[in-house]
C-alpha cells in the first residue's frame, strides 16, 4: 500500500512539474522551450554622394583637385519619397516639382539631372538647404549614368558636368536640381568646400556619385 502511495504521489509531482515546463536532468533544472532565431531582415536604404572636382586651364593641365563627401538635404529626400510612392509631402520642405505622377507630385519629368555651382561658401551645409547660395551656373548633365546593383548591396548614379568659366572667379558650392531655375525647382544635395579658383577659358569637371543602399 506504501508502494502505491508512493507511486501515486511521484506521478501527481511529475505532472505538477511539467506543466510548470520544468524537469530536472542530473539535478539541474531547466525550461521546457526551444530558443528562437530572430529571422527578421532588415534592410538599409539611404543615400549619399560623393564629388570630385578637377579644373584645368586652356592647355587641358589639372590645376586643382578636390574630393568630398555630401549630404542628400531634406527637400531631395521628399522628392524620392514622392516618386516612389507617388503621394504628396507638407511642411517646409515638401517637394516643389510636378512630375509624371498623376497626382502632380514628385521631381521635373527629367529627374534630378541639372548641376550647379557657386561661388558663396559662407552658409554651412544643412539638410535644409534649397539653393545655393550664389549661383553662378546651371547645366544638365553632360552624362549620367548608372551602376546597378547586382551581387553588391547598392546602386551607383554617376553625373558628371563640365563648365566653362567665362570669369575670374572662386567657386566654392555645387548641388544638384530637377531642373533649370525656376519657381518649382528642386535641390537633391549640396555641398560647399574651399575655393577652386577660375579664370575665362578654365574647365571644371564636376563628378557627382549618388550611392543608393549601404
Amino acid at each position: 500500500m506504501k508502494r502505491q502511495t508512493s507511486v501515486a504521489m511521484f506521478g501527481i509531482i511529475f505532472a505538477a512539474v511539467m506543466a510548470l515546463g520544468i524537469v530536472s536532468v542530473s539535478g539541474f533544472s531547466q525550461p521546457l522551450f526551444v530558443a528562437s532565431t530572430d529571422t527578421k531582415v532588415v534592410n538599409h536604404l539611404g543615400m549619399m554622394g560623393h564629388i570630385t572636382f578637377t579644373a584645368t586651364n586652356q592647355d587641358g593641365n589639372i590645376f586643382s583637385y578636390i574630393q568630398t563627401d555630401n549630404l542628400i538635404v531634406n527637400v531631395g529626400e521628399n522628392c524620392v519619397a514622392e516618386s516612389i510612392f507617388d503621394v504628396n509631402t507638407t511642411g517646409t520642405d515638401q517637394c516643389a516639382g510636378t512630375g509624371v505622377q498623376t497626382s502632380g507630385n514628385g521631381v521635373a519629368d527629367g529627374g534630378f539631372n541639372f548641376i550647379a555651382i557657386g561661388t558663396d561658401n559662407s552658409s554651412a551645409v544643412a539638410t535644409t538647404n534649397q539653393t545655393l547660395s550664389a549661383e553662378v551656373s546651371r547645366i544638365l548633365a553632360n552624362s549620367t549614368t548608372i551602376t546597378e546593383s547586382a551581387g553588391t548591396s547598392n546602386a551607383v548614379v554617376k553625373l558628371v558636368g563640365i563648365f566653362t568659366s567665362n570669369a575670374t572667379q572662386s567657386i566654392e558650392e555645387s548641388g544638384i536640381f530637377d531642373k533649370a531655375m525656376a519657381a518649382d525647382e528642386n535641390m537633391l544635395a549640396r555641398q560647399i568646400f574651399d575655393g577652386i579658383p577660375l579664370t575665362p577659358g578654365d574647365k571644371l569637371t564636376v563628378e557627382w556619385d549618388i550611392t543608393i543602399g549601404q
